[in-house]
């Protein structure tokens, strides 16, 4: 896993909101998926080939010193300099906090993103992570196993980065197209929040969106991406609504024109849903902030941050209602001592609701009402993954706490679905327990113990009659 956080990629995204084009550029603090992929993904725009009167490319690095919109030793035109100077006094305006430390800023080539792509963010990723990620989301239902989800990262980040902020050097991007024009604009205002948010609150200590931190807690960091992501999009959307002008808008509007993102459409559903996850519902919990006390409630969530997916998703959530903690069994010491232990985390809500309603194959997808009723009432749970030293058998455990016996009942009722469609008809089913054997994935077992559920895929007979006696309350007997 890439030990540099790199605090924001950009995405743009085309939204009509009032009548107005709306651009969505965010920020991607680390993988929001349950284990461990590089820190550096998503998705972002090109740089574009616009017909504008803009300046041409610049050289990569410009200091900005402390308190000061002005470039010292700067090598990039003065017009330039002052264009970006004043995004960042209206940013910081609109925002209410202000920079008092230095920082970098740059603008990149194509050519530069495409090497920092090729040498930086997944220097520390390799194929071997890679293979084991995979083998957590085959189980899940969510990739084919084999998936090369790094050919995937590497395409999918060369084709959408628009622009980033490492909170680790204090270096800010913007990849830029044929100038200086909206989209770059409109990015530089993003990136700026994010430089804002970084010198007020600290993103890596204060926030704890760090490497070490975020690999076993990664409920909690993608609930912060989406704050932090949601206040600079917020942000960004009032800064070219108070200060982007008619040039800005019909630039904006021309690129989006033409843009297509070929690799973005054709990555899988749920990748897709994923990515967008930190930025749209990131929005919405900072718009329901906002409303209820502008950004003096938006502050305040960066001083008492959401834990959790589900607060995220439902803002009325937070803060109050907090996680369940959720303990497993020990699995380990029953498996053979050539096993071991491929990922252990939570799932949460939100990757509870990918895994109903946007499976690797359309058959499995329950409708998106029913997965999301289904993932709602979610508690806290604990995963886990061991595999033999093939990594050709596997055993899959998943435990569940729900808000009610209710809800635990409902989720068992949408995974009954849900298995039906992806292992066929059960050899035995109840309200407390269904289960399959002899699937393309072994034996499955979907139990209910009260409000607690437990989902487990075993390799063979043998390991299933050593689960049922580490797990006597939860299966199948």
């Amino acid at each position: 896993m890439n030990n540099k956080i790199i605090v924001s990629l950009i995405i743009l995204i085309v939204l009509c909101t009032c009548g107005t084009l709306t651009v969505l550029a965010g920020l991607f603090l680390v993988s929001r998926a349950p284990f461990a992929i590089p820190s550096a993904v998503v998705e972002t725009l090109p740089p574009s080939e616009m017909e504008a009167d803009t300046l041409p490319p610049q050289p990569l690095h410009t200091p900005l010193p402390a308190k000061s919109g002005n470039d010292s030793v700067s090598s990039l035109p003065v017009e330039l300099a002052l264009a970006m100077d004043e995004i960042q006094l209206q940013v910081s305006d609109i925002r209410g906090l202000q920079a008092d430390q230095s920082f970098t800023r740059a603008l990149l080539t194509e050519s530069d993103l495409q090497h920092k792509v090729e040498t930086e963010f997944f220097e520390d990723y390799s194929a071997d992570d890679a293979e084991e990620d995979v083998l957590v989301l085959s189980k899940l239902g969510l990739l084919p196993e084999g998936f090369d989800i790094l050919g995937l990262y590497k395409n999918l980040y060369a084709e959408q980065i628009a622009g980033y902020y490492d909170s680790e050097t204090k270096e800010m991007y913007v990849v830029q197209g044929e100038g200086f024009t909206g989209i770059e604009r409109m990015t530089y205002a993003h990136e700026y929040t994010h430089t804002l948010q970084d010198q007020a609150y600290d993103l890596e200590k204060g926030l704890k969106i760090n490497e070490d931190y975020c690999e076993n807690e990664t409920e909690y960091c993608s609930a912060v991406t989406a704050l932090v992501e949601g206040d600079a999009v917020f942000t960004e959307q009032e800064w070219l609504l108070k200060h982007g002008s008619e040039q800005d808008q019909q630039e904006i509007q021309d690129f989006y024109l033409s843009y297509s993102s070929p690799v973005f459409d054709t990555a899988p559903m749920y990748l897709q849903k994923d990515f967008l996850f930190p930025y749209l519902y990131g929005l919405e919990f900072v718009y329901s902030l906002n409303d209820r006390g502008g950004y003096t409630l938006v502050n305040q969530a960066f001083q008492n941050p959401p834990v959790t997916t589900e607060q995220i998703l439902h803002p009325d959530k937070y803060p109050a209602e907090k996680p369940v903690e959720v303990s497993l069994p020990d699995i380990q010491s029953a498996l053979p001592e050539t096993w071991k232990m491929i990922d252990e985390n939570e799932l949460g809500e939100w990757y509870s609701y990918l895994v109903l309603a946007h499976g690797r194959e359309k058959k499995y997808s329950l409708p998106e009402t029913t997965a999301r009723t289904a993932a709602a009432g979610w508690g806290g749970d604990r995963y886990a993954l061991f595999a033999d030293p093939t990594a050709k058998e596997t055993v899959f455990i998943l435990r569940t706490e729900w808000d009610t016996e209710n809800d635990a009942l409902e989720f068992l009722s949408a995974m009954k679905q849900y298995g039906e469609n992806r292992w066929g008809d059960p050899v035995s089913k109840d309200n407390r327990s269904i289960l399959w054997t002899d699937t393309t994935d072994g034996s499955v077992n979907l139990s209910r113990n009260g409000s607690t559920t437990t989902w487990l895929i075993v390799p063979d007979e043998t390991i299933w009659q050593t689960m049922q006696t580490i797990l006597p309350d939860s299966l199948t007997q």
